[in-house]
Order: C-alpha cells, then structure tokens, then sequence
C-alpha cells in the first residue's frame, strides 16, 4: 500500500518515466534521496545546455536580439541617469544636508524662499529647551567676471549662527567652513571653476549690487533650482541688500535644526518639514521627477515588450523542432525551463552590456548633461528588465503547449 502511494505521487511529477530506472530502486523501494535529487539536478543542466546549445547553434539571430536589447537597455539607463541628473540640479544642496529640520512659515506651504521668519517668531523659538539652529537665506541672483562680461545665474546660501556647521557644503581641497566667511568672500559651486574658469583669489561681481565678492573656496554639488550655489554670510548678504535697499534687516527664511521637533510646538503660524518635504517643495522638481520616471518606467515595459515579441516569432520559426522533443518524450514542464532558460541569458547578457555602456559613457558626458547613476536605480531597472521580458517572452508557451508533434511534424503546423 506504501509502494503504491509512492508510485502515484511520482506520477504526478513531470516526465516520471525517466524516474523508473533500474539506478533509482533497490530491495523494491524507491530512492526518494540523494539519487532522486541528483537526477533531478541532471536534468536541470541539461536543459540549461539545450537552451545554450541553441544559442551558440544560431549566433546571427541571437546576437541580433542581444544587439537590440543592449540598445533598449542603454537608453532606459542613461535616462534614469538623466532623471536623477536633473532631479539633483534641483535639490542636490538639501540633500547633501544631514536629516535636518527646516522651521518655515505656515503661509510659505514649505517652498524656502516664501517663507520669513521675523523677530517675534526667533523670540519665541528661543524659549524651547535645547534650541540649537542655524538661519538661511535663499536668493536667486546673477553675477559676471567683470563688468562687461557675460551674467552667471547664481543662488545665494546666505547663513548665520551656524556654529554647529549643520549648513556646511561638501568642501573642495579644503577645511574652510561657512562660519570662517569674512564678509564680501563667496564659496561657489564647482562648476563655476570648472566651466567658467574661475580660481580661488578671483573676484566676481554681484550684477543687482555691484558688490565684488572673493572667491575663496569651491564646493561639491552644490547646486538648487537649477541653480549653482554661492555661500555667503548674512553679513554679506545684508550688505548687497541695503545697497538697493537701505532699511533691509537680516531675516532668516528658515531656521535649521538637529532637533526634534514638530509644528505642535510651535505657534500657529510657523511649520516644521524634513528634507524630503522641502526638496519636494522645490518648484517643478515634483512634477518634473515623476513624469520622467514615468517616461523610464514605459520605455523599459516597451522594451520588454518588444524582446517579447521577437521571441514569440523565433518560437514560431520552431514549432517543428517542439513537435519532435515533444515525440521524443519531452514534456511541457521541461520544454518551460528550456524557453525561460533561453530567455533569462539572453536578457542577461543583453542587461550586462547595456548597462556596462551607460556607466562607461557617464564619465565622458559634459557637465551641461546632468546624468547621475545609482546602484539602487540601476539594479531596480534591470531586475525588472529580466523578469518583465521573462513575462513577455514566456506568453509564446501558449503557442508550444497547443502544438501536437504529429501535425508539426507531418508539416500541418503553423
């Protein structure tokens, strides 16, 4: 009664004929261990073989289709590289910051530059146990070389009481912090050096002002609403606006902070958000990330899609050689494991050199490019190439499963 359980259990597996060899029993009794497994392992290599064997067999075709999807690969990493580049340019200042907490004003709905913090609120602010915070300003501006060169647009990060240098840029071959600034000197964005020829000791000209600042620094990435950042300080930034404006008085529009801290603590007419909430806050990053991504997401569902597609069509050129494996006592299950075998390395291989281009590229892109690549983004895109091409190429099973090998091989197939 036992046997005979075990028997009909194997029958149930695909392909058990080839489980009934004299190998697999001894003293009337199944080897349900280590023989079965090896066996089962065996056939798994040699499907894997069939599946590369074909590949090798037909290398024009196939390197056609490897062609095609490093292609389509190529072009939905180098735009996500492209997304992340001009999300960056926007925010790429805040998020350089640790997780820190911006203090705005309610009526600002958290966009920096709407917001003011005045005298009543700072008062207020500074009866909370344990306040430690730094101010910053945020100014769009335009600056030149001299006077009658070209205008540079430019962001001031104006600063103060930044003791704790919470607000520090990423400095360039130097220890200079944002609270060593003497007034008129500037710490600008790399990108000025690097395309506008500007060095440390150079001044420029604030184009509203006609201050002349000292250059006296370069930072990393620094870099908001599309903007390069200069680094000033509020005496600095006080000084350029009386210019035009002799009653101006210093006024933070956010206060920044280490500490935890929420809007119920403060008065009803200021509000705390944390990095994301600013950066998402930044005008046009939203919506410019999500349609870009959505654009990214499309073209990589297109491009699996289309390896879909070729694959079917190769599946249709072999109907007849399905028809004689399945004669031959080849089942569906393993026919299954033979096409997603086929399909999982040549999407492999095709994902490898697509994304092995892109990355090589990137280096060599020019700055007015801002392409910007990460680990989590480019292993997210081609885990999901590979399965959703496996899904598209897998639907031509549909097609195997209904051919019968007497019509295909009696040439009846279609």
């Amino acid at each position: 009664m036992e046997y005979s359980k075990q028997i009909r259990f194997l029958h149930t597996l695909p392909n058990t004929s080839l489980l009934f060899s004299p190998n697999l029993w001894y003293d009337g009794r199944v080897c349900l261990g280590a023989k079965l497994l090896e066996h089962l392992r065996t056939k798994r290599r040699t499907n894997m073989k069939i599946a590369w064997n074909e590949i090798k067999y037909q290398p024009k075709k196939f390197i056609l289709i490897e062609l095609l999807i490093t292609i389509l690969m190529f072009m939905v990493v180098f735009l996500s590289g492209l997304t992340n580049g001009l999300g960056r340019s926007v925010s790429a200042q805040i998020d350089n910051y640790e997780a820190l907490h911006y203090i705005l004003s309610t009526d600002s709905e958290g966009i920096i530059p709407f917001s003011t913090i005045t005298t009543k609120d700072l008062d207020e602010i500074n009866k909370i146990e344990g306040m430690d915070y730094s101010g910053l300003s945020i100014q769009r501006a335009t600056i030149s070389k001299t006077e009658d060169s070209n205008t540079l647009d430019i962001t001031y990060f104006a600063t103060d009481h930044n003791e704790e240098e919470i607000l520090n840029p990423i400095m360039e071959d130097t220890d200079l912090k944002i609270s060593d600034l003497k007034k008129n000197e500037v710490i600008l964005d790399h990108s000025f050096k690097e395309d506008e020829g500007i060095q440390v000791g150079d001044q420029v000209i604030d184009k509203t002002s006609k201050q002349k600042l000292k250059v006296v620094a370069f930072a990393t990435n620094a870099k908001y609403g599309y903007s390069e950042i200069g680094f000033i300080s509020s005496e600095t930034y006080t000084g350029m606006r009386q210019k035009t404006d002799p009653s101006y008085q210093w006024q933070a529009q956010t206060l920044v902070t280490k500490k935890s801290i929420t809007s119920s603590d403060l008065a009803s007419n200021l509000m705390v958000a944390d990095k994301k909430q600013v950066i998402d806050k930044i005008p046009g990053y939203k919506a410019q990330n999500l349609t870009l991504r959505m654009i990214t997401w499309v073209l990589l569902l297109a491009s699996s899609a289309i390896l879909g597609v070729f694959f079917y069509i190769l599946t249709l050129q072999k109907l007849k050689q399905f028809g004689v494996l399945k004669a031959i006592g080849m089942s569906m299950s393993q026919i299954t494991y033979v096409q997603l075998s086929q399909l999982t390395i040549i999407s492999l291989i095709g994902v490898l050199l697509g994304l092995g281009l892109a990355t090589m590229m990137a280096p060599f892109l020019p700055n007015s490019v801002p392409s910007f690549m990460t680990l989590k983004d480019n292993l997210t895109i081609s885990v999901s190439f590979i399965l959703t091409s496996i899904l598209c190429g897998a639907l031509s099973l549909v097609k195997i499963k209904k051919v019968d090998p007497i019509e295909v091989i009696g040439g009846n197939g279609e």
